[in-house]
């Protein structure tokens, strides 16, 4: 029997930078109590890894290196504007002024609760990028672009992206690392460069950017390795990187290469935010990466055209990764502070093949320039008649019902493996809940069609066959497990 590794059936949650908006902080005397309300609901769930977001443009913590989002409150000019930031009091307050240090708040409190805490950055994040002020942005960002070391604005929104060929930026940053883990004693370190993957002018100027990278890393690890000398256990490092291997290889990051050489202990590969991706090739990653590092997959908070995800999504999603192989699950964007996304925190290695899971199909949202992005709907049947799944393991006694929405005159026939259905019915309009969730969608106005399957059984991989021809536009495999 393989020795099992720390991460195995782990469950990760990022928290982003933005936890202490949640905070009501009024004195010093509720300051620490409020802290601590925020990040013991982390408890409510099978959690085992909560990532804690500290960088996002600006820092959450005061720094020597790069700008304090506390320092906000009090600036009043900003890229010559007028600014006034008033809803920055509660990050300013609680270090300025209390003593109070959230970061190790939460770090304390994920130790009684015995969840693994660590240290989250956004590496390169570009929200707002291209207005003239914002509360994320530093002197600095607005000083790099002016001298034309952002990647440049012919990628869009993610133009004003710091370009990591340039130093002061990166080595601001590493700054940064370094004094984050000579202060906090964490479990471990994570590089999310899924906020943002553009870290360079890959299309214009790509040689040597793996070098970069590579350099970076070798970097962290090192200040890593010095830490564990402090604090007397190892720190562990994770990255966040683009869901297909060969896609983080072209924006710069050569992750075999940081594997081999023992920079990291986990990959995170995942979708960058909308949607989830049911398609990750979590089986490319395990036969680069064997048993080298944890292979931890990534889900959002969105799934179809934004719609929420819900538990019996993330389930299913969960279900597809670790019959491909992932060791652990990793919730993005998740607040403690939502019902559904506690329930969501249930969801491991057991308990995603029990009840009820719902897999809807969805493609990749971030993709390398002439990369071909996975997008299977909508399915033209005909011009292809087979659509290969990943829909996790499925027993001949569970049910199972495929949902569509179709476009098209004849209804089709449809058969997963080889089985045909038992039953077709069209059923009432597809009907989505929207992220913002104060209104409601349908999917679209076509035929939506339910089909039962019974008897049928599969590792993981399901073959779905059509006859006729039309379009589809929705599809989601309804797994019900006695």
């Amino acid at each position: 029997m393989a020795e099992k590794k720390w991460y195995d059936n782990a469950v990760m949650v990022n928290r982003d930078p933005n936890w202490t908006y949640r905070a009501n902080i009024t004195s010093a005397e509720n300051c620490r109590t409020v802290f601590e309300s925020v990040f013991s609901r982390f408890g409510e769930g099978a959690i085992t890894d909560v990532m804690l977001g500290v960088l996002e443009q600006t820092t959450m913590v005061p720094s020597k290196h790069l700008m304090w989002r506390g320092e906000k409150f009090l600036q009043k000019i900003e890229n010559g504007h007028e600014v006034s930031y008033p809803d920055h009091e509660k990050l300013y307050k609680p270090y300025a002024e209390f003593g109070v240090d959230g970061v190790q708040i939460f770090i304390d409190e994920m130790h009684k609760l015995g969840i693994r805490p660590w240290i989250s950055l956004r590496v390169n994040d570009v929200h707002f990028g291209h207005d003239e002020t914002s509360f994320l942005h530093s002197d600095m960002f607005y000083e790099e672009v002016a001298a034309g070391h952002h990647i440049g604005d012919h990628y869009g929104y993610y133009g004003r992206a710091f370009n990591f060929k340039h130093d002061r930026y990166r080595n601001a940053l590493l700054g940064f690392i370094k004094e984050l883990l000579d202060k906090y004693d964490m479990f471990g370190i994570e590089m999310d460069f899924m906020r943002e993957i553009y870290c360079f002018d890959y299309l214009g100027d790509p040689d040597g950017i793996q070098d970069v990278i590579m350099d970076f890393m070798r970097t962290v690890k090192a200040y890593a390795l010095e830490a564990e000398k402090r604090v007397g256990h190892d720190i562990k490092v994770s990255i966040r990187t683009c869901r297909d291997p060969e896609d983080a290889y072209i924006f710069g990051f050569d992750i075999k290469r940081m594997a081999d050489e023992g920079l990291i202990d986990i990959v995170v590969p995942t979708p960058r935010w909308d949607p989830t991706d049911s398609g990750m090739p979590i089986r490319k990653w395990k036969a680069l990466l064997g048993d080298s590092v944890g292979i931890i997959a990534g889900m959002e908070t969105n799934n179809f055209k934004s719609s929420i995800n819900t538990a019996e999504n993330e389930k299913a999603y969960a279900a597809s990764f670790y019959a491909q192989g992932a060791d652990g699950i990793y919730f993005n964007n998740h607040e403690a502070y939502n019902d559904r996304n506690r329930t969501s925190w249930r969801v491991n290695r057991d308990t995603c093949l029990k009840g009820r899971r719902d897999f809807v199909v969805t493609s990749q949202d971030c993709a390398a320039y002439k990369s071909e992005a996975y997008k299977p709907l909508p399915f033209r049947i005909g011009y292809s008649n087979m659509l290969p799944l990943e829909i996790g393991k499925v027993k001949p006694t569970d049910k199972v019902v495929l949902t569509i929405d179709f476009e098209g005159d004849e209804l089709p026939e449809i058969c997963i493996n080889g089985f045909r259905a038992n039953s077709r019915r069209v059923v009432e309009p597809l009907v989505l809940r929207t992220a913002g969730q104060e209104r409601w969608m349908c999917a679209t106005e076509n035929i939506p069609l339910e089909y039962d399957f019974t008897g049928f059984s599969t590792d993981s991989k399901a073959v779905l066959g059509f006859i006729g021809s039309g379009k589809i536009n929705y599809i989601r495999v309804t797994i019900v497990s006695k």
